[in-house]
């Protein structure tokens, strides 16, 4: 087995947890040291999870004024939301909304 066969399983694994999930491509332009694959995974909070401080994962599609997503990024916005995290497009308009945005989620 090589690398890309290990990633073909564990994307299938997490596929089979209803996670929405996607290796980024490196360019050399992006950020260094990204894991191979960003997944968002449903998850139930236990009694052992409280009082423990979890992450949010979020994806946000950034569009100029009057732009709108395409149908694929549409798609990949409702993978997002289908797997419990949080997606939304953020416009010039929008940005200073976002703190405001992700103050709401974390309540």
């Amino acid at each position: 087995m090589n690398e890309t066969d290990l990633k073909d399983k564990l994307r299938k694994q997490l596929r089979k947890l209803s996670a929405w999930c996607f290796s980024p491509v490196q360019t050399g332009m992006g950020q260094s040291g990204v894991p191979d694959i960003i997944a968002c995974v449903p998850y139930t909070i236990t009694p052992e999870d409280v009082g423990k401080t979890l992450g949010l994962f979020i994806g946000i599609e950034a569009k100029m004024d009057n732009n709108v997503p395409t149908p694929l990024q549409e798609q990949q916005l409702t993978g997002i939301r289908e797997a419990h995290g949080k997606a939304l497009v953020a416009t010039g308009k929008k940005v200073r909304g976002l703190p405001y945005k992700v103050v709401e989620w974390r309540k």
